[in-house]
């Protein structure tokens, strides 16, 4: 894979770049993680130190790359089980529901916080840009970026594309000021097809898709915005996206599967989903006991 790659974090607690040969930048940092990991809203100080310190170490170690930290992207089920949170939103469906950027503008005291972090951090780490997860349309996507700026960031933003309606509306995304658009594949193929990821009908690869990646690449290029995909990746598809020019933002945690090479936290995600999962299962018995 001759072109180089982006990378993604989850919070592991690197020392020095990976393997820079394969990765330039630091694509996206999933802040969710970071809120999973303490187990803790972003409202509790303590875990807006938590993140504040891990940005500003990721943003020294490559302070001459971009990196790129996107707000936290919680389920209502995710959400629900952290210290600290305040709202409960009563949901059949937490993958539709409030996620993401919606979750952020109807809890502001959450992004509030989470904005007034990364703005922080941006003070003495200019190479730190935002991306906001599950935008909905352009509109919600200038709302989001209000409240940011409100807080005071004046750094680069971009957006992921995970909805179709957020693909219908791309022309008037790109009219937002933003200066990344990264596609979120898992999502936005699930919506696409109507499917769970791991159904024998989420193709990332098929035709249709393809389609969508070249449409959004071409849109972005014309409007000169930076455009990449992310999400959890196998090796032909990055290789299709390489060969069309595409980046591809891939997580740390795939490096052994995608390059055969070694990292030092190999176990880091695994072990956050499980936790949270035991977390989530408790919550909800305790909510089902309750009624």
């Amino acid at each position: 894979m001759a072109m180089r790659n982006q990378l993604a974090l989850s919070g592991e607690k690197i020392l020095e770049k990976i393997y820079p040969q394969l990765f330039h930048h630091v694509g996206m940092i999933r802040g969710e993680y970071l809120l999973r990991e303490l187990n803790q809203n972003i409202i509790l100080a303590s875990c807006q130190q938590f993140v504040k310190d891990y940005l500003e170490t990721i943003c020294s170690l490559y302070s001459d790359e971009e990196v790129w930290y996107r707000f936290s992207e919680l389920t209502n089920t995710e959400a629900n089980c952290l210290v600290g949170t305040r709202e409960f939103f009563d949901e059949g469906h937490p993958l539709f529901g409030y996620r993401g950027t919606r979750r952020l503008l109807a809890c502001l005291d959450e992004f509030q916080a989470e904005a007034h972090v990364v703005t922080e951090v941006y003070q003495t780490n200019p190479n730190l840009s935002l991306i906001f997860p599950f935008v909905n349309d352009a509109d919600q996507l200038k709302q989001a970026i209000t409240v940011l700026r409100q807080q005071g960031f004046t750094g680069k933003v971009g957006t992921m594309i995970e909805l179709p309606s957020a693909y219908f509306d791309l022309s008037s995304i790109l009219e937002t000021g933003i200066s990344k658009i990264v596609v979120g594949m898992n999502d936005l193929t699930s919506f696409v097809f109507a499917t769970m990821r791991n159904s024998q009908w989420h193709d990332m690869e098929s035709p249709i898709m393809l389609d969508m990646l070249r449409d959004m690449q071409d849109k972005a290029r014309k409007n000169k915005i930076d455009f990449a995909v992310a999400g959890y990746l196998n090796t032909s598809f990055i290789q299709k996206m390489n060969q069309l020019g595409i980046k591809c933002i891939i997580h740390y945690s795939s490096i052994p599967e995608i390059f055969d090479l070694e990292i030092d936290h190999p176990d880091h995600l695994k072990h956050i989903k499980e936790e949270s999962k035991k977390l989530q299962r408790s919550t909800h018995d305790t909510a089902r006991n309750v009624e």
